[in-house]
């Protein structure tokens, strides 16, 4: 099984990695210590469940839920029982209370294992490209939007912020360019110290420059040697 952890408390997160190893089924498990990164990596997938703390800094645990939808098996990790009714509107698997134990600890891993034996007995769509399958969760004023990366052209920082530049339209959000970085795959490349392409919206690259869509973004010297052995037929 393969397990996210997303607690900001540290001696929490230990605790369920130590609980998983005394289990022994586990391939890996991954921390993270805020909501907003937990959602992007849930939604690039690779995981089989996660441990869902409530009260996660910057994007909260019920409003990871809501994005979800249920794709992931969830237990969730709390120090009140206030929302414990509401979870299981969200399909969680379980509800565990803070301080966690290991007895009840093994229950609730039981019950991921049935949810996760249910899935796997629905019918499945039909495959998409990996770029397709995959979308980002970002944080724009108040707001969740999807940033759907098959349309995402470009990504431009300025400052603390972020511009996704879609086919129609852009979302600003607060994050660093090289955090972004780690959770896109592998259709994304930077460019310039400022800018990360979709390469696969290239048209074309002449003195310098890279065609985007309608976008002529700076490739930086620095950076055209890896942007050109990523692309098909010059590598």
């Amino acid at each position: 099984m393969r397990y996210l952890v997303a607690d900001d408390d540290p001696l929490v997160c230990e605790t369920v990695e130590s609980f998983l190893a005394r289990l022994g089924d586990t391939a890996f498990s991954v921390v993270a210590s805020d909501g907003l990164s937990a959602l992007q990596l849930l939604t690039a997938g690779g995981f089989d469940a996660v441990f869902l703390d409530l009260d996660l800094p910057g994007l909260d645990g019920p409003s990871v839920l809501k994005a979800l939808a249920g794709e992931v098996p969830v237990v969730v990790i709390s120090a009140s029982a206030e929302f414990g009714a509401a979870s299981y509107e969200f399909r969680v698997a379980d509800y565990l209370l803070k301080p966690l134990s290991f007895p009840r600890f093994v229950q609730a891993v039981a019950r991921l294992r049935e949810a996760r034996a249910v899935r796997s007995q629905l019918p499945t769509a039909p495959a998409a490209s990996p770029l397709d399958a995959r979308d980002l969760f970002v944080k724009e004023g108040n707001k969740i939007v999807r940033i759907p990366l098959s349309q995402l052209l470009l990504i431009k920082a300025e400052s603390n912020y972020v511009e996704f530049v879609l086919a129609e339209g852009s979302v600003t959000s607060l994050m660093s360019l090289k955090k972004l970085e780690e959770l896109l795959p592998a259709d994304f490349v930077r460019i310039h110290r400022s800018y990360v392409v979709n390469w696969r919206k290239i048209s074309r690259i002449e003195e310098g420059v890279a065609l985007v869509g309608k976008h002529r973004i700076p490739l930086g010297e620095s950076y055209r040697e890896a942007l050109l052995a990523r692309l098909p037929g010059l590598s």
